[in-house]
């Protein structure tokens, strides 16, 4: 019997007492609702890149499919089901001849897909930044794929992309296309090294990593639908997997929520991961301009989707460019709002999606092995431990500034040594230095660490107490009064420093 026969079967909901199933189609699979459940059918389609044409062929896919994704959403993909015809009829399940296959999954509420939660205006960071650190925890425990050819493999998306985008000349005009072809080019030029070094860290990974293909689980952002049909477009650097979510999320507007992914997702590798991470992030600006020139050429296929065609290939371009490397440093006694001031500054700098931020507090717990909540034992703030978390921090500093990224610390800075260590490398790097110095009474610092919850700094009233005690020598950093609310310090410190950050231009509402 037929697939098409299947097909009208599923649809008319004889497999299930919920009645017709919603299904939605593909241009290579279609998944009916049913219930509380969802059931994925492959087409039978060859269409060049995918071939499906044949039972065993789909049967091989879905089944590739269920293993890989149960990687990061078990919950959902629960088991392959055939559809069997005995007597002239067809079942789901039990004796017969089996002439179609179907991937059961545990269906998750309409509307909770990530990219309808950021349509709705409801996307937090916060949700962003679990997001982050899921995919970091799987990139981590990824397959390495070893003896691998990335530049190689990075030339020929080059040339699948600029093919793609030459032969739908109905959408994008030849000077558009030629104005992306030199963006392409010296972006591909200004990275070769990286591209080479990362041939070291393809892993199989996602490859299909946007705000669409991950949803809330019970309240927890997950991935799901990860690439199975062709392990070319997965066997990837992680950066480059997490780059298709950056530029997702750049294009809808959300510039400091790609910025708190990025870091997120940084700071929850491993740490024997992260130099390798800092390094890479050279190849950054074109891992986020094959991402956008990806999404355009596929938008330039869909009905109506000229117009988000040619924004897509606009942004391209435009992440090409990260602007001059820099590095700014923010200093103060723990209450003072580094880490919001941080935050508030980091997504504004160096293009694309923004600075790296570097914060002691997150560093150690990260080299200590402890949730970002869970307090850790005075022998961690100890001298020798403290040594070891600036030396950790500045090596991450200069790793990320050779690599043409511009970078935001957050420390306290309380001793000379410490402030003339961070301007060194900067020196060093031949980049520009901001010292940026937040000051407050007291009585402030006190009730703002008393407040904390969650957080992964461990001051405490005590804790401030202590450090105002401090000799704090001679400040030559830019000095703000922290008194004011995080928004008050935000626009006063750009008002300071502002002509010096790379402006981000706006894409909201352009893409969403």
């Amino acid at each position: 019997m037929a697939s098409l026969n299947v097909g009208d079967w599923l649809r008319s909901g004889s497999p299930w007492e919920t009645g017709p199933p919603h299904a939605i189609e593909t241009h290579a699979a279609i998944v009916f609702l049913a219930g509380e459940l969802a059931y994925k059918m492959k087409k039978p389609v060859d269409l060049g890149y995918l071939d499906f044409s044949s039972l065993a062929k789909r049967h091989a896919a879905l089944a590739r499919e269920l293993e890989l994704n149960r990687r990061t959403a078990p919950a959902t993909y629960l088991r392959l089901v055939p559809v069997v015809e005995r007597h002239g009829q067809l079942a789901l399940g039990g004796e017969g001849r089996i002439v179609e296959w179907l991937l059961e999954m545990q269906r998750f509420p309409n509307g909770s897909l990530l990219s309808e939660v950021a349509d709705s205006g409801t996307l937090s960071e916060s949700m962003v930044e679990q997001l982050a650190a899921h995919a970091a925890s799987f990139h981590d425990a990824a397959t390495v794929i070893s003896g691998y050819d990335w530049p190689a493999a990075v030339a020929r998306i080059a040339r699948e992309n600029a093919s793609d985008l030459e032969s739908q000349a109905h959408v994008f005009d030849a000077r558009t296309l030629d104005i992306s072809h030199d963006a392409r080019e010296q972006a591909h030029k200004r990275c070769a090294l990286a591209l080479e070094r990362q041939s070291l860290d393809v892993r199989r990974c996602h490859g299909d990593m946007h705000l669409a293909n991950a949803c809330l689980d019970h309240g927890t952002p997950t991935l799901f639908d990860c690439i199975e049909f062709d392990d070319f477009y997965a066997n990837i650097p992680p950066l480059y997997d997490i780059a298709f979510l950056l530029m997702d999320l750049i294009a809808r507007g959300l510039h400091r929520h790609a910025n708190r992914a990025l870091n997120a997702w940084a700071m929850h590798r491993l740490p024997n991961a992260w130099p390798s991470v800092m390094t890479s992030l050279a190849a950054l600006p074109l891992y986020l301009l094959l991402r956008a020139e990806i999404r355009a050429k596929t938008e330039a296929r869909r009905p109506g989707g000229k117009t988000m065609a040619q924004r897509y290939l606009t942004l391209a371009k435009t992440l090409a460019d990260r602007g001059v490397p820099q590095l700014i440093a923010i200093g103060g006694l723990s209450g003072t709002g580094k880490s919001s001031l941080a935050k508030a500054i980091a997504w504004r700098m160096g293009g694309g999606a923004g600075a790296i931020h570097l914060r002691t507090d997150v560093v150690r717990k990260r080299l200590a092995g402890v949730a970002m909540a869970q307090r850790l034992p005075e022998s961690a703030y100890a001298q020798t431990a403290s040594n070891r978390t600036y030396s950790e921090l500045a090596a991450l500093v200069r790793c990320a500034l050779n690599a043409g990224a511009s970078v935001i610390v957050d420390a306290v800075f309380a001793r000379d040594r410490e402030r003339i260590a961070i301007e060194q490398i900067a020196r060093d790097a031949g980049v520009q230095f901001t010292g940026i110095w937040l000051e407050a009474p007291a009585a402030v610092l006190e009730q703002r660490v008393g407040q904390r919850l969650g957080d992964a700094s461990d001051a405490d009233v005590e804790v401030v107490r202590r450090q105002l005690s401090y000799d704090l020598g001679d400040i030559a950093w830019i000095r703000v009064d922290a008194s004011p609310s995080a928004e008050e310090i935000e626009h006063h410190v750009l008002a300071r420093i502002g002509p010096a950050l790379t402006q981000v231009k706006g894409y909201a509402g352009d893409l969403a």
